[in-house]
């Protein structure tokens, strides 16, 4: 073997050795990430950190593990910390290739929702909007729906209907985007379409709080108060010691329709 044959047997050699030590890397951190996700499902937060931690130390260059690390900050009330790591996760957001497509997407509406909880309205929008440019991206939806709110915020409804109506074209199965649409049309006083959204939201979702909760109101306001108690009883129903339920136990009282 000439030594030119050599180098390029040892370069291959080289190179499958580390696909090899980066897929057992990646086995790795992508069990630990799976761990701390189920646990911030349960607000398990530390024990979520730890796990995250764990994953980082086990293969730093995976994006999932930076982008669990934001979503537990988030969730524990400490915003810088949480775009300090969602910056990471954008950086190496590309690293999973066809594994998780869209993954940078996921990360940029992160950092966009995070921005959005700070009022930094205008860099929310931009970081929405880069999630957007990849086709890839599974779930556009779900940015969509966010740059609504933001628009609703800044009293720019027509580009918030715009937004839904992008929103479920990509996934007519959105409830929440057809929850938005309703709010819209109640305020706007078409109430027929805004019945019409809301249901459709029930549709896909049966127990949607809020749904329920706008329907509710939009009964009254036409003073069809039967239908309007129906879904006053489902708010009590889904929600009984929460902010909805108890408003709901109110408006019932009010209307003579619910007893101690």
């Amino acid at each position: 073997m000439t030594m030119k044959k050599a180098l390029l047997f040892f370069m291959i050699l080289l190179l499958a050795s580390c696909a090899t030590m980066s897929m057992q890397k990646r086995e790795v951190s992508r069990a630990m990430v799976k761990l701390g996700m189920e646990k911030v499902a349960k607000n398990d937060l530390q024990g979520a950190l730890i796990d995250f931690k764990k994953a980082e130390d086990a293969n730093p260059y995976d994006p999932e593990v930076y982008y669990g690390l934001s979503l537990t900050y988030r969730q524990w009330g400490k915003p810088q910390l949480a775009l300090d790591y969602v910056e990471k996760a954008i950086r190496y957001g590309n690293k999973l290739g066809f594994e998780h497509p869209g993954m940078k997407s996921e990360a940029y509406n992160l950092k966009g929702d995070i921005l959005s909880g700070l009022k930094r309205y205008d860099e929310a929008l931009d970081n929405f909007k880069k999630a957007l440019k990849d086709d890839f991206y599974t779930t556009p939806e779900f940015t969509l729906y966010n740059m609504a709110v933001i628009y609703m915020i800044q009293d720019k409804i027509d580009d918030a209907q715009a937004s839904l109506n992008t929103a479920l074209t990509k996934n007519s199965h959105y409830a929440p985007a057809w929850l938005l649409v309703g709010k819209i049309n109640g305020q706007k006083g078409s109430n027929a379409q805004a019945i019409s959204a809301l249901k459709h939201a029930l549709l896909e979702f049966p127990e949607f709080t809020e749904a329920h909760w706008e329907l509710a109101l939009i009964y009254i306001k036409t003073e069809d108060y039967k239908s309007a108690a129906k879904h006053l009883y489902e708010v009590v129903r889904l929600d009984k010691d929460g902010p909805f339920g108890k408003r709901a136990q109110r408006t019932l009282n009010d209307m003579g329709a619910y007893g101690d």
